[in-house]
This record gives structure tokens, C-alpha cells and sequence, in this order.
């Protein structure tokens, strides 16, 4: 029996015992599975967070100047959240000298934040608002794109005129019928003019934004700021790499200066860059990359020991059929390739099925949730060698031993 009679007979018992295949081969299935669900997952958040989440929460090219660390990954010790906790606020006066003596800034903006619990038209609201005061360049920074409407100027940040830039999620649920554009929104005791509607986004950082309502700087430290003059971010966008580069540590050097720190003080505030939450992602994703494999060897060594365990059975009820092609000339490389043939196709048949599996669910994970998933090609080919092997590996046993039955013995058995 050659190669390709083993693969057949063994997609025949497939068939033809289908519900013991599949309690044979689940170990397989599920370490597969799990493998390509949670490849999927990680390459896609992979892929968002290096195209999608850090340009739109720094932007590229982009420096970003805030109190504290907010977005780097880990925890900070018990000294660092202390020393945090006695940094000064940024002030306007801070944005407007680094306005002045920073080199080469293409947009500048600054931002403060907060929720609100709800934004109201009439008698439709929708619920847990992020509402965003910024100063004119903030759309042009970001990248935001205004589909309809206009977007805040700086006369509307100077004269604090209670103008409205709202997004998509928000437009859709206040004026499902309507155009929102001239219309009145009422945020707490106030009512902004809505003058202009964002791009819808979408994924998991767009959804925040797409619910987002931004108004001007001057109109937001009036009605909702809770310290007058204190910035949260400052955002600072260069055309080139080298320009940021070169501008980062100018910004650093003007508010070390101004902030009286002494040669060898640390910072008091942070500068930050898309490389910082890049590098966090990166940790993250290598921790989840080497956890990974083990689970999964974990499904795949169960899996390989089940399908020993029907191979040697399989030997056992065909002794007589060893016994006869032995008698008929079979080698002992005969015997050993055509039961190594089984178990690897037994075994590469539920990788298969795991491939598939594992390909659907990462397809809902996309469809059904915020969160990305993409399933790159090597992770497919990673799980069908590795069902292959575990074939292989575990399949050495039940082979060796059938090569090594006695011809008249075995002819013998019952």
C-alpha cells in the first residue's frame, strides 16, 4: 500500500465513523481553533493599532504634551504615581510660549475633555457624551473630516460662541429625519448651535469619537471648564519625522525652563509620541504571542495522545490484515509508512476542521463587535503543519509497533 492508499483509507474511516472521528480528533480541532481565533484577533488589533488607533489618538508625526503619563501601557509604582500626582498643571501660558518658540509646527491645538451624561434635542438624547473643547487647528490636526457643515474657527473660539461640531452617532440619534445643521442642542444648563457633522469612523476608538460633541476652546472654559487656563493636552503636528524630532526636544527644553527643573530633575510633565503606545501594543502583543502556543500544545498534546490511542487500536483489530501483507512481501518501512499515512491524515483532517472553525469565528469577532480581527495567511499554514506533526509525532508508536508484529503471529491472531 502506497502513500496515497493510506490517505484514502483513512478518509474512508473518517467517513465512515463520524461521530468516533470526531471525539478522536476534538483536541485537534479545539488547539486549531484556538490558534487561529487568537492569531486573528491579535494581527487585526495589530493592524489597528499601528494604522488606526495611534494616528488617531496622537496623529502622525504628532507630539503630544500632557501632566501625566495617561496612555503608556503597564503599571507605574507607587513613587512615580506620587511624583505624578505633584505635577503642575499645564497652563494656556505654556501653549502660547511653545507656540512662539517651537520650530517648524505645521498645526498646533489644545484640548480639554470630559463626559457628559447626555446630549438633548427635543425630546431625543442620547446618552454618555464625550464632549471635547479645542481651539481652531484641532479638526486639521486630527485628520477629522466634516461631512456636512463647517467646522470651528477661531472666531468661535475667541468670542466663546456656543457653536456645536457633533458626530455622526450623535447627528443619527437627535435628527434621524433631519439635518442637524442650524439646529439647537442643549448640553446641561446650555444650547450650542450645531454647525457642522463629523465622518463617521467606526471600530473601537471611532465609536468614542463618532459619539463625541466638540465645541470652541473659549466656549467650553466658560461654561464647563473646571480650572480656567489649565490645558489637558497640547498637540503639536510637524510635516516630517525629523521635524517632530527636532521640535520635541525643543518643546521639552522650554518647559524644563520654564518650570525651573534644575539638570537632572525628571520631567514634571510628559511628551508623548504614537511610538510610545506603539511600543506598549508591541509588549502586549508578544506577552499574548508567547502565551498563545502554550494553550494551545496543551489541546494538541491531548489531541496526539487520543489519536495514539485509536491507532494502536486500529493495530490491534487489523492485526491479521499486517499479517497478511507481511506474508505477501509488505516491508517493514511498508507498514510503518502506511500507518504514519493515517494518523497524519486523521490528524490533518481535524487542523482542518479547526482552520475553519477558528477562520468563521474570527469572521463574527469582525462582524459582531468593535474589535478587529484578520486571519493572515501563515497562521493557516502554521495550523495545518502543526496537525500534520502532531500526525507524525504521535502516529510513531502504533507504527513501530505494527512493523514489528510476526507474520505467522499475527496471521494467527483473532
Amino acid at each position: 500500500m502506497n502513500v496515497f492508499d493510506a490517505i484514502v483509507l483513512a478518509l474512508r474511516q473518517v467517513w465512515a465513523q463520524k461521530l468516533k472521528s470526531f471525539f478522536t480528533l476534538l483536541g485537534v480541532i479545539v488547539g486549531v481553533t484556538f490558534l487561529i481565533s487568537v492569531i486573528a484577533v491579535v494581527e487585526g488589533m495589530n493592524r489597528y493599532v499601528q494604522e488606526d488607533f495611534a494616528g488617531s489618538i496622537f496623529g502622525i508625526n504628532t507630539i503630544t504634551i500632557e501632566r501625566i503619563y495617561s496612555r503608556r501601557g503597564g503599571r507605574e509604582d507607587d513613587r512615580t504615581r506620587r511624583r505624578q500626582a505633584r505635577n503642575p498643571d499645564i497652563q494656556v501660558a505654556d501653549a502660547e510660549l511653545l507656540r512662539q518658540k517651537v520650530p517648524d509646527i505645521w498645526y498646533m491645538a489644545q484640548s480639554n475633555d470630559r463626559f457628559m451624561p447626555e446630549v438633548r434635542s427635543g425630546q431625543n438624547k442620547r446618552n454618555n457624551v464625550r464632549l471635547i473643547g479645542v481651539t481652531d487647528e484641532y479638526f486639521a490636526l486630527q485628520g477629522w473630516d466634516i461631512v456636512e457643515g463647517r467646522g470651528l474657527t477661531r472666531i468661535d473660539d475667541l468670542r466663546a460662541i456656543r457653536t456645536a461640531v457633533i458626530g455622526d452617532a450623535i447627528a443619527k440619534k437627535l435628527y434621524p429625519d433631519d439635518s442637524p445643521i442650524g439646529r439647537d442642542i442643549r448640553l446641561g444648563p446650555f444650547r450650542y448651535r450645531v454647525v457642522g457633522v463629523l465622518e463617521r469612523q467606526g471600530g473601537l476608538i471611532g465609536n468614542i469619537r463618532d459619539a463625541s460633541v466638540v465645541i470652541p476652546w473659549g466656549a467650553y472654559q466658560a461654561d464647563f471648564a473646571r480650572e480656567r487656563d489649565v490645558v489637558e493636552n497640547i498637540q503639536i503636528k510637524f510635516r516630517t519625522s525629523e521635524a517632530m524630532a527636532a521640535g520635541q526636544a525643543a518643546a521639552e527644553e522650554i518647559l524644563r525652563a520654564r518650570h525651573r527643573l534644575r539638570p537632572g530633575q525628571e520631567n514634571d510633565f510628559d511628551i508623548e509620541t504614537a511610538s510610545e503606545i506603539l511600543n506598549a501594543w508591541n509588549t502586549i502583543k508578544n506577552v499574548l504571542l508567547a502565551a498563545g502556543p502554550g494553550l494551545v500544545a496543551v489541546a494538541l498534546v491531548v489531541g496526539g495522545i487520543v489519536i495514539m490511542n485509536i491507532m494502536l487500536m486500529s493495530v490491534l483489530e487489523r492485526t491479521r490484515e499486517i499479517g497478511v501483507r507481511k506474508a505477501l512481501g509488505a516491508r517493514r518501512l511498508d507498514i510503518t509508512r502506511q500507518f504514519l499515512a493515517e494518523s497524519a491524515t486523521l490528524s490533518c483532517v481535524g487542523a482542518t476542521v479547526g482552520m475553519v472553525v477558528g477562520i468563521l469565528l474570527a469572521r463574527l469577532v469582525d462582524m459582531l463587535t468593535p474589535l478587529p480581527a484578520t486571519v493572515p495567511i501563515w497562521s493557516i499554514v502554521l495550523g495545518v503543519a502543526l496537525g500534520l506533526l502532531v500526525g507524525l509525532v504521535f502516529g510513531v508508536y502504533p507504527a513501530v509497533r505494527a512493523a514489528r508484529l510476526e507474520p505467522i503471529v499475527a496471521l494467527r491472531y483473532e
